[in-house]
């Protein structure tokens, strides 16, 4: 068959597949389903798991192996009978008594993250081998750190000119922010981006001239990797009263101040 179809007229990627059919039907080990999330949470416990078949009457050897980012070490050892091996990155991190199936032959196949932490984000592959054979498959893992606080707040900085400021910090990974007036973003705002132990502090200021009516302001914190924005509003209001221009007062304690000028 394969001398026919190198004699016909076929592209390489179709010869590619057929061959790659031909031997992936002999495989003794097949990888059914890696999971891996996208994203998780930090501390959040989490299993990443690895579901392969392999024939029963060709076991020997069987090894399961997990690699982190392309290293060569292994962070994950397991063979039938003998109890898991934690190594390297995931060294006192792993549940090890943990079962991912009743099959003997796959019942430890499963990483069983107790805390994960900032620094196990990357790139998670599950080998899968006997004296016969082996598969292999690869995921990307991403672990978020939401923000521990997100303030928008305001200032009068001169005449006729306010500060808006929005700050976060404790962001893992590297986010981005926006500040906006309604439903425009405001271009001319300055960000400014700094890392403590591993996470991030962000912060967006913008000068904006004096307001004439009341608006909405809004400050976005965005992570792109985790798909992940988060959104603090405030309405700040006119305010004539000893020179300053505005105060995010809410429509009631706004009225009382106007009252409160008017009568004075």
């Amino acid at each position: 068959m394969i001398g026919k179809l190198f004699c016909g007229n076929h592209s390489p990627f179709v010869i590619f597949l057929v061959i790659y059919g031909i031997l992936d039907a002999g495989r003794t080990v097949k990888i059914n389903r890696l999971q891996v999330p996208e994203v998780a949470q930090l501390g959040d416990p989490l299993v990443l798991d690895c579901d392969y078949t392999v024939e029963e009457s060709l076991v020997d050897g069987l090894v399961v192996k997990w690699f982190f980012n392309e290293k060569p070490t292994p962070i994950y050892q397991w063979i039938p009978n003998k109890r898991p091996q934690e190594l390297g990155i995931m060294k006192g991190r792993l549940n090890l008594n943990y079962s991912a199936s009743e099959d003997r032959n796959s019942v430890h196949r499963a990483l069983h993250i107790i805390q994960p932490g900032t620094d196990l984000s990357g790139n998670y592959t599950c080998m899968v081998s006997t004296f016969r054979g082996e598969d292999v498959k690869t995921k990307r893992m991403l672990v978020l750190v939401p923000e521990k606080t997100l303030e928008l707040r305001q200032e009068h900085v001169g005449e006729k000119v306010f500060q808006v400021m929005c700050y976060a910090e404790g962001v893992f990974p590297r986010p981005s922010m926006t500040l906006h007036i309604g439903q425009s973003e405001v271009n001319n705002s300055k960000v400014e981006v700094c890392e403590k132990n591993g996470l991030y502090d962000i912060k967006a200021v913008a000068q904006i001239p004096s307001l004439e009516t009341p608006e909405e302001f809004s400050c976005e914190l965005h992570i792109p990797q985790a798909n992940y924005t988060v959104r603090k509003e405030a309405i700040y209001y006119p305010v004539y009263d000893d020179g300053a221009l505005f105060a995010p007062l809410s429509l009631l304690g706004n009225l009382l101040v106007l009252i409160l000028h008017l009568i004075s």
